[in-house]
């Protein structure tokens, strides 16, 4: 059996593919919100709604008998490819990451690039006044210690309790946009004129994941954006095509 870790549009669409070539396959998702994006393509019926760690990935690996690991998370899910390599190593069986590649980003002055989110609060305190964060609901606590000095936004996806979070940790309601991405450059900048915005927050997760647009809508409405890099990951077998990925599983078959 293979198991995909997905959590991206890639995930979903390798998922999509080996199924209907005919391989044994399962999908892990950490929320009901995963579950449903699988429903609407008719394979909600492959989903393991589960988080692990490396002894839980292990577990799973022994319980379901997987032999082949797609590894097709979020680029800044760390913790979770870190955990997912390392069980895969312990339990002997093929590990493969799917990894997007980066977003071509050319210099220019009002784009401010870090190594990590705490940088991120650092530049952001020397910004503007308005910040538009599109870090997702991981990265919003960074930016909480600004929230009385400065107006934070934040745009999530449409998880109620990634919502709730946002309240308890003292976003105020109408300063959260739960919505699914990407977004066009005109959507964009629609948004950022609604609400005075100054300063966006965006981590360098990849074409698919609308950067690209984001960085254009700023730039034009002259607005600065701290654009948080990726970590640096020293993994084998890391692939950037979903062809290229296919096509080496199934010449394990």
């Amino acid at each position: 059996m293979i198991l995909v870790l997905s959590g991206t549009e890639e995930g979903k669409e390798i998922v999509r593919q080996l199924h209907y070539d005919g391989f044994n396959v399962r999908t892990t998702v950490a929320t009901e919100y995963g579950r449903k994006m699988f429903e609407q393509i008719g394979l909600d019926t492959l989903c393991i709604q589960k988080r692990c760690d490396k002894e839980g990935f292990i577990r799973l690996i022994q319980e379901k008998g997987i032999t082949v690991f797609i590894d097709a998370t979020h680029p800044f899910a760390v913790e979770a490819t870190k955990n997912a390599y390392e069980a895969c190593r312990e339990a002997g069986i093929d590990y493969f990451r799917f990894e997007r590649k980066d977003s071509v980003i050319s210099d220019h002055p009002l784009i401010h690039s870090v190594s990590s989110a705490d940088d991120a609060v650092k530049k952001a305190r020397q910004l503007g006044t308005n910040i538009f964060l599109t870090t997702g609901i991981s990265g919003v606590s960074k930016f909480i210690p600004l929230k009385n000095e400065k107006q934070l936004f934040v745009r999530i996806l449409p998880i109620p309790e990634h919502i709730v979070s946002c309240i308890e940790m003292g976003i105020f309601p109408k300063n959260i946009i739960a919505m699914h991405g990407p977004f066009s450059t005109e959507l964009n900048k629609a948004m950022f004129q609604q609400y005075g915005i100054n300063v966006i927050v965006s981590k360098e997760s990849g074409g698919v994941g609308g950067v690209n647009e984001k960085i254009q809508a700023a730039i034009e409405l002259g607005i600065d954006t701290i654009l948080i890099t990726r970590p640096a990951l020293a993994l084998p077998d890391v692939y950037t095509s979903i062809t290229d990925i296919l096509n080496k599983v199934k010449a394990l078959r």
